[in-house]
Order: structure tokens, then sequence, then C-alpha cells
């Protein structure tokens, strides 16, 4: 095979695979549904220079790529649309180049994960502010980029993931190796800002789900870590998406993170407190019900923290029932979450309640906090609405957690749990999409969009027709051959 002969000779004959039983474990992502096709061959570089050799391979045999990091996407964004893919496996590509303490900014090449990078700048009192996607034990960098992650810890001080993107090296789909940032000036020896010479381009490349460039550098903002934090952990009972939204904008009022030093502010609902405490994988929460919420605040100062922490739990008494703590063993789940790592695995255990082979086909999405709780209402009218269908179907839907970000916004976790049932696959297809499209149609908007997400957008036609042409021109720019996550977007 000529394909495979000169991609072998790229990478290298270890890391170059056609092998059915290599392949086919990268046909899978973390839905539950969509095709599983293996690739064609599956290679694995080691620099910024084998890609380029790749692309240009691609394009000569005019083979499709996938570039694929960590393989946690849940909405198929990791998977071959067809059997002639090239899949470009980036997790060889995980040196940290350089952390520049005096700019505060970390160069990493795009495979990292987020957990291995933590813990380097961890050791040296620094760490990334949002530390990517729920999955960031096995997430990869460049992954985040595309998707605007989040979820895994530090998102209502810091935002979303490619908010604290300063440089990225991408290359091109015809070859091209570009620099973006205050780096794409030659006169620039290290990456500093986003932002400046023009029109803000790297932004083209973050949150592309793939598809506009393969991105194999980043450089993230880095931040000196808090010497001091502490959380705490309530039960809210009446009026509970209501009194969350009314909690978190008086949070807001008062400062949130600029001036109560809030790092992260979870929400539970009370369908997923009830997973929870069914399950008993929160022992300290005995049988409570209703919803959930915990918030960590940071500070340099112990009594910074101290006055932060008044002011907050004031806040947060007059919206909620109870508090489920101070102490972890009365409920208060602060010091796991922050203290001990537990921001990567703070909800994974809700994907398995059902059993074990139930995965999210989910639809997360972004909304105002103001519109949270009629997003939520609405997710539980169409469970309602919806359970004979879900009922054949052996699926469940709801949401299972709500994310602050650090401005006006909230990620909602929600979507369905499905089994692998062959039999069962189209009907959860089909619910999942008309899922979408009532958060869509509701004022939402997708933070991560992969081959479900990206389909949905593009068919029921949310898009202006200008905005599409354009869209698609910007594709034809960056990947001229459409051989980079073809299938996207319907490109």
């Amino acid at each position: 095979m000529e394909l495979y002969d000169e991609l072998a000779s790229i990478v290298g004959n270890m890391y170059c695979s056609a092998k059915d039983g290599d392949c086919v474990s990268y046909a899978r992502g973390l839905d539950p549904c969509l095709a599983e096709i293996s690739p064609k061959i599956v290679v694995r570089p080691r620099s910024t220079e084998e890609v380029v050799e790749i692309v240009k391979c691609a394009i000569k045999y005019n083979s499709p790529i996938l570039p694929r990091g960590g393989g946690c996407g849940l909405m198929g964004g990791v998977k071959p649309i067809n059997n002639e893919t090239i899949l470009v496996d980036m997790t060889r590509m995980d040196k940290i180049l350089n952390i520049d303490e005096d700019n505060h900014v970390v160069t990493t090449q795009a495979g990292i994960s987020w957990s291995r990078l933590n813990a380097v700048l961890f050791d040296k009192g620094y760490y990334t502010g949002n530390m990517g996607p729920g999955s960031g034990l096995n997430a990869a960098i460049g992954g985040g980029m595309s998707h605007h992650s989040g979820g895994g810890g530090g998102c209502a001080k810091y935002g979303k993931c490619t908010d604290n993107c300063v440089g990225l090296e991408v290359v091109l789909g015809n070859g091209d190796v570009i620099t973006l940032g205050s780096q794409a000036s030659k006169h620039v020896l290290k990456p500093f800002v986003r932002l400046g010479h023009g029109s803000d381009l790297m932004g083209i490349f973050l949150g592309d789900n793939g598809t506009m460039g393969i991105k194999t550098t980043v450089s993230l903002k880095i931040f000196p870590k808090p010497t001091y934090f502490g959380g705490k952990t309530f039960l809210i009972k009446d009026r509970i998406y209501e009194n969350v939204r009314d909690m978190i904008q008086e949070m807001m009022m008062k400062g949130w993170s600029k001036e109560l030093g809030i790092y992260d502010f979870f929400f539970t609902p009370p369908p997923s407190v009830a997973g929870v405490t069914m399950d008993n994988l929160i022992k300290s929460w005995g049988d409570i019900k209703g919803g959930v919420i915990f918030y960590v605040t940071e500070a340099f100062d112990d009594r910074v923290l101290e006055a932060n922490m008044e002011t907050l739990e004031k806040i947060a008494k007059k919206y909620s029932t109870r508090e489920l703590g101070p102490s972890p063993q009365q409920g208060n789940i602060t010091d796991w979450f922050y203290g001990e790592q537990g921001h990567w695995q703070v909800y994974h255990s809700l994907f398995s309640v059902m059993g074990p082979d139930y995965f999210p086909a989910t639809t997360e999405v972004m909304c105002p906090v103001s519109l949270m709780p009629d997003i939520i209402h609405k997710m539980d009218n169409w469970e309602r609405e919806h359970a004979d269908e879900l009922l054949e179907v052996d699926a469940e839907s709801g949401v299972s957690h709500v994310v602050m970000l650090n401005h006006n916004t909230c990620y909602i976790g929600g979507g369905l749990s499905a089994t692998h049932d062959e039999e069962f696959k189209q009907g959860v297809i089909d619910l999942w999409k008309d899922q979408f499209r009532l958060l869509l149609e509701s004022g939402c908007v997708l933070y991560m969009c992969g081959q479900i997400g990206s389909h949905v957008i593009v068919d029921s036609r949310y898009f202006s027709d200008e905005y599409y042409a354009f869209y698609k021109k910007i594709k034809k720019v960056c990947d001229p051959y459409n051989l980079i996550s073809p299938g996207k977007f319907r490109f």
C-alpha cells in the first residue's frame, strides 16, 4: 500500500498502523450511538514537521484526515465518518516547550493532557486557571482549544479554556504552517497576548471542532496558584432553579471572582442528586432530596479568604434550605473537589447510574444565567413529553449539572443517557437531535459541536445563508482540498 508506506516513512513503522485491532479502537468516542467507522490508517506524529508531511501525503492521495487528541469527544467529533480516513493521533506530541514565568505563559505541544500539564505547573506554583474539560485527566490541550472546553475546574474565575489562549501554531489543509497571536510578528520572541496586528485570526481556529487546521502548538496564560481556598455546599428545596439563579446573580453584584475570589460554582439539579444518593456515590449526602450547589473561592491572604467566605455564606444561606457541612462528613465536597483534584471527576459517575453500558448523548450548551431556570424547566418538560419514546429506546434524559462561567454565562450539562444497543441507536439519535433543536431554539449555543451538533445547526438552518456562505469560504481558504475533518458543519 503506497499510502501506508509513505506515512510509515514519515512517523516510523512503530507509529503507523493499518491493523484492524489498532484501527477499530479509534472508531469510538464517548457517545452511545453514532456510527463507529474504523480509519484506514492511524499515525502518531511527534512534531509539527511530521504533521506537515502527513497533510501533504493526504493531499497526494486525496485522503481525508481526522486529528484526534485524548478521544474524549461526546458528540462524534473524534470519530471518522468514512473508512478512507487517515486518523492523526496527536498524543505523542506531548512536550512542554517553554514555561515563561516572566510573562506567565506556557507553550506546549497540543497533544499533552490537561492533567499532566497542570501537574508540572503545580510544582512551580502555577496552574492554567481553567483546568480544561471535565475529562481533563485524559483530554488533550488541542481538543480543548477546538471545543471552548470547561467544566474541569476554574470556569467561574477564568472562563472557557479558549479565553486563555495567547498563541497557536496550526498546520493548514495545504501543508502551510502559520503562527497566530502576538508571535505572528517575527519581532515577538515569546507569545504574550492573543490580540494585536489587526483582526483576530486566531479565533478562526478556536472552537473550530478540528475543521480549519491541525493545532500543533498551544500557548496558554498561566496563573500563580493562590495559597488559601475555602468552599461550602448547600441544599436547596424550594424554587430550586430560580433560587440558584438569584444566588448567582447576587454574588455577581458583589463582585463574583474579582472581589470574592470565586473559582468555581456548580449546581446539581434534583434528579441528579437522586442518582447520587441512590447509588451512594457521595456517602455523606445520605438520602437528601432537592438541588445542591457548591462553590470554591481562592485567596492569597487568609484574612481576605475569611471575609469573602463570610460574604458568600450570607448570600448562599439567603437562597438555600440548609448547609451540607461545614465538614466533609456532613456533606461539604469542596475539599475533595479542589484540595484533592476531584474537579476532573465530579459528575462522571452519573454516566453509569443506569448501568455500566450507558453513555451520554450530551446536549451540553451555554446560556445566560438569567435564562438558566427556563431552560432547565424546558428540559424537564421535554423529558415528560417524550417519556414513552425514551422508554422504547431504553434511555433517560435530564440535566446532570450546571457550571458557572466568568461573566453572565453558564454551561448546562444535559442530554440523554443510552446504551450501545444496535436496536435503539436510530431512535436515540432522533431524540438527541430533537433535544438539540429545543435548546438551540430557546436561545442556547453549543460550545462543543462535533458531528451531530454541527449537523443539527446546519440542517435546521440556524445560520443565515450569508453567514454559512462566509463560513464555507473561510473553510475553503484554510483547507482548500476539504480533507481535514470533512463532514462537520456539512463541509
